[in-house]
């Protein structure tokens, strides 16, 4: 099994989709990092999905999710079939260790849970980025 989560392309989400939004934000930048989750807020209203949850943990980035009570939270109501996966500000906030990022690939394919960001598209398979020119 690889020891990566599979990140879901916008066009693979249908409309009306539920999902949990989650972030982690470093606490020591307080609101100041709000915006990124304002921003996640209109990708998923832009993309005519539905966040039925909010959860934001005030951590380390780059630390362990394990003592992150929001992000077991985010997972519980996937679970429970609340939502079909979650959508975060950027991959990263779901694990950056490798232990975190090895549960999270097992907890996808142990649920079939969907996993997107604003970037998703970039990082889908064949998907084509526009670049501007050098002038």
């Amino acid at each position: 099994m690889s020891g990566s989560a599979r990140q879901t392309a916008p066009h693979e989400v249908p409309p009306d989709t539920r999902l949990v939004l989650y972030a982690c934000l470093p606490a020591s930048l307080g609101g100041a990092a709000d915006h990124s989750v304002a921003s996640a807020r209109r990708y998923v209203a832009d993309a005519g999905w539905e966040a039925i949850e909010t959860y934001v943990d005030r951590a380390a980035p780059f630390g362990s999710r394990a003592l992150c009570e929001g992000w077991h939270t985010a997972l519980a109501t996937v679970e429970q079939g609340k939502a079909a996966g979650i959508v975060t500000p950027l991959l990263v906030m779901l694990g950056h260790l490798d232990e975190d990022k090895s549960n999270l690939a097992a907890w996808q394919a142990r649920t079939g849970a969907l996993i997107t960001t604003p970037w998703a598209v970039v990082d889908a398979p064949g998907a084509t980025v526009a670049r501007r020119s050098a002038a």
